[in-house]
């Protein structure tokens, strides 16, 4: 089962969040029907995802977030809640381009580097906030670290790393989120900096069977770590028609009238998850009465 751990150091100078999503990405991609390249972004953003959201979000916040740097991937949406139940798409998955002199994906290609990532947080009660900044890298992981610099002011370290093979199967998906509290010194923070330029990527790790013990351990040497949590990792479940019955109650009466005049029903399709939803004739005459 898909996992994340929620970890501190002893002195509480870092914190550090370790995940294997290696079943979600293989999910999504056959949700998505995904190309080898697409079903990497995809991973790599629903990774980063679900690791930035477990370190902001509590109770029923939820972030939703968007990445479109007008690559051949087109946009990246991605939601997650408080507890790590992930949906999201691209609106291209059958984009690839030529891959890298060492034969990996070429990420920053795919996803361009001419926009920005967008992130919404939705609290209740309160006023959405919605950070913003350019992309940097087209990677994933670099770009989270600067929004979370830049927009949640917290210095910090995304890695996101998927492995797909000759097969175009998920073989292995991971990643981790470090964050820099009040109190680590420059030296812990050149320490960890070598640290990470030396390892192998993450997706290996876990491949090796490397238990997350190890791998803190490959991260802050000698340091020890106290785990916080450790919380399952799950595809969001589908809206319920209700949810889509009432977005459809939000459309002009034009709209709707056209639709029960000329089509006779609708058809929505879930770009999340791809589940279809009929609505009847009697179906919209219910719902545009509803509004009237």
């Amino acid at each position: 089962m898909d996992y994340l751990i929620k970890s501190v150091t002893h002195n509480g100078h870092f914190r550090a969040y370790l995940t294997d999503m290696s079943d979600l990405v293989r999910k999504a991609a056959e949700i998505h029907h995904s190309s080898p390249d697409a079903t990497t972004v995809l991973g790599r953003a629903l990774i980063a995802t679900a690791l930035t959201g477990t370190s902001l979000l509590k109770g029923s916040d939820q972030i939703h977030v968007a990445i479109n740097g007008r690559g051949p991937i087109g946009q990246i949406v991605t939601e997650t809640n408080a507890q790590a139940q992930l949906r999201g798409y691209v609106t291209n998955p059958q984009a690839s381009v030529a891959k890298r002199a060492d034969g990996q994906p070429n990420v920053p290609v795919l996803v361009g580097l001419n926009g920005s990532l967008r992130l919404t947080k939705v609290q209740p009660g309160l006023e959405p906030y919605t950070g913003e900044v350019a992309l940097t890298t087209g990677e994933i992981g670099d770009d989270f670290t600067y929004y979370l610099a830049q927009s949640e002011q917290i210095p910090s370290a995304v890695g996101v790393s998927i492995f797909v093979n000759s097969k175009n199967l998920v073989e292995r998906a991971g990643g981790f989120l470090i964050q820099t509290m009040p109190g680590a010194s420059d030296n812990e923070l050149n320490l960890l900096e070598q640290h990470l330029g030396r390892l192998p990527n993450i997706s290996s790790m876990l491949a090796e069977g490397l238990q997350a013990e190890q791998i803190f351990a490959k991260f802050f040497g000698q340091t020890k770590m106290t785990i916080l949590d450790k919380i399952p990792v799950t595809l969001a479940a589908p809206l319920p028609k209700k949810w889509y019955a009432d977005a459809l109650g939000t459309l002009p009466k034009t709209e709707l009238t056209a639709m029960i005049a000329e089509d006779h029903g609708a058809e929505i399709v879930d770009r999340f998850n791809g589940h279809k939803y009929q609505f009847s004739e009697e179906e919209l005459k219910a719902i545009l009465a509803a509004g009237k």
